[in-house]
């Protein structure tokens, strides 16, 4: 409604994590095709840096004792309810079935971070990206408009002497898993017969 669509518009929210804005996309192809829908808007948004601390059980109040706080951007997000452990080993484990070695792991976020950082000095995603304004205490709103995970001058060997960040003896490191990162995308998707 806010984005100034009719109320007769059926919307819906899916929380799948890091794969909720891909698994929107596929519902969005998949309504298409079986012709339930002509035009369809999917996307994701993730707001980590505002993923707040909670405290569960005090909705009727403490008496006396402690409480903890419990970080929801671990609870909601990073942390495998199902094996109690946290999606870092999720990727170790994937690592380690598969045979994917550090310096695999490695090559692949730096040849990854090398590309973004083309694409960003080439201009490819400018006329991608919305600018959000943000303002600030003081002066002018700072306005964001480049994605922020991308590293520049990245390479395999200045990767390499990361330590492993989930296991001790682990292939996961902050620089070749993905990011704690805010961030939205949205993707019009429409048949063939409808766009023509």
């Amino acid at each position: 409604i806010k984005a100034g669509l009719p109320s007769a518009v059926p919307g819906m929210t899916i929380n799948k994590v890091c794969g909720s804005g891909l698994k929107a996309v596929m519902l969005a192809a998949n309504a298409i095709a079986a012709g339930d829908a002509e035009i369809v808007i999917a996307g994701g948004q993730e707001n980590m840096s505002a993923a707040p601390h909670v405290l569960p059980g005090s909705r009727d109040g403490f008496r006396m004792g402690d409480a903890k706080l419990v970080d929801t951007m671990i609870v909601d997000g990073l942390w495998d309810v199902y094996n109690q452990y946290h999606m870092g080993i999720t990727a170790e484990n994937v690592a380690k079935e598969y045979g994917i070695t550090r310096d695999e792991q490695d090559a692949f976020a730096a040849l990854s971070q090398n590309k973004a950082e083309a694409a960003q000095k080439a201009g490819r995603f400018d006329d991608e990206i919305v600018p959000v304004s943000i303002p600030q205490r003081k002066g002018e709103p700072l306005q964001f408009a480049t994605d922020e995970f991308v590293r520049h001058g990245v390479t395999a060997e200045s990767l390499a002497g990361l330590k492993p960040a989930f296991a001790k003896e682990g292939t996961v490191t902050a620089a070749n898993a993905s990011g704690l990162n805010d961030g939205a995308a949205a993707v019009l998707v429409m048949s063939a017969q409808k766009a023509a």
